[in-house]
């Protein structure tokens, strides 16, 4: 009767640490990929419910701190997840929140998540030509004439490839965010340089603008408003960076070419 007592809680331990490992991995890959942190507590309580544990979760800005109990609180199993630095991935963050909602074996949803996790991003040439689009769209919003957009989008272009460029270089973000705002702003700056555009600073203006961090501007409040204050604070400071590096490129990108404009 003992023995048979001692194989069963050797059981639930294996168990609980199978699915403590399965919950940190799916919790890091989010929390790399970009998700708030709401986002990752609702999709780890549905996940837990649905393989009969309880989770405690801890999410820090590159950690995640997770204890895995059985319902009745006699065993447990901790783990801690390190982040990645992949950059944000919307379509696997997606994914995997679509896989908290799906009722399949433990066994199936552990290979479902490694085939998410290791699926190739969009092809960079797409998101080049995606991301010159949706800045030339802010061009127009801004009442930017048709040489404006068409200045935006090449200085777009220009600065993304090099940005990816140095990115594949593992070149430090901050001095990679300055150049490439540096080089679309020279970019921009020729419809000032040759004068073929009414609106000039609306072309110069918006052409860095597809750098400014907006999802992480957008995660920092959400995960404020949530009471994640350690992670949103992150967030918004890494932003904020961004955003100032960025600023710096513009400026330079002014200072080279001695322009100015009320």
């Amino acid at each position: 009767m003992i023995m048979k007592t001692e194989q069963s809680a050797a059981d639930e331990h294996t168990r609980l640490k199978i699915v403590c490992r399965f919950i940190e991995e799916y919790a890091t890959a989010m929390l790399s990929a970009g998700a708030t942190t709401s986002r990752i507590e609702h999709c780890v309580e549905r996940i837990s419910q649905r393989y009969n544990v309880v989770s405690d979760l801890s999410l820090l800005p590159s950690r995640i701190l997770l204890t895995v109990w059985d319902k009745n609180h006699r065993h447990n199993y901790s783990l801690v997840g390190h982040t990645h630095k992949n950059g944000i991935n919307l379509q696997t963050v997606t994914l995997l929140s679509r896989l908290s909602f799906v009722d399949i074996p433990l066994q199936a949803a552990c290979e479902q998540m490694k085939n998410i996790i290791s699926k190739p991003r969009l092809n960079k040439w797409i998101v080049v030509l995606l991301t010159a689009l949706a800045n030339l769209s802010f061009c127009r919003l801004f009442d930017g004439d048709w040489c404006a957009m068409g200045v935006v989008f090449v200085a777009t272009c220009i600065g993304n490839v090099y940005k990816n460029y140095m990115t594949e270089r593992h070149w430090d973000i901050r001095f990679t965010t300055i150049l490439a705002a540096y080089i679309s702003a020279i970019v921009g700056s020729s419809c000032f340089i040759f004068g073929f555009s009414d609106t000039p600073q609306i072309a110069l203006g918006t052409s860095v603008l597809w750098l400014v961090p907006g999802i992480r501007f957008i995660n920092a409040i959400s995960d404020m408003t949530n009471g994640h204050y350690v992670v949103s604070q992150s967030r918004m400071t890494d932003a904020i960076i961004t955003t100032i590096c960025l600023s710096l490129g513009l400026c330079l990108a002014l200072l080279t070419l001695n322009i100015r404009w009320k």
